[in-house]
């Protein structure tokens, strides 16, 4: 499996929120904390390959097909 590198900003609020849930939830650095995060959530929102309506991927998968 080839890894890349996938890189996003957020606001100070939520680093200072990230670093206190590294704290409480003994994470040893933020990148753990999202990978986690985003596994979880990809488990929960797309575990049978079903993308919500509402959701930019499918608004892009839409606008593709056409």
């Amino acid at each position: 499996m080839k890894k890349r590198l996938i890189t996003f900003k957020v606001t100070d609020s939520m680093i200072k929120w990230m670093n206190e849930m590294m704290s409480v939830e003994n994470y040893r650095s933020r990148s753990e904390l999202v990978r986690d995060a985003l596994a979880e959530f990809l488990a929960k929102e797309y575990y049978n390959g079903e993308i919500p309506s509402y959701s930019k991927i499918k608004e892009k998968e839409q606008l593709n097909r056409q």
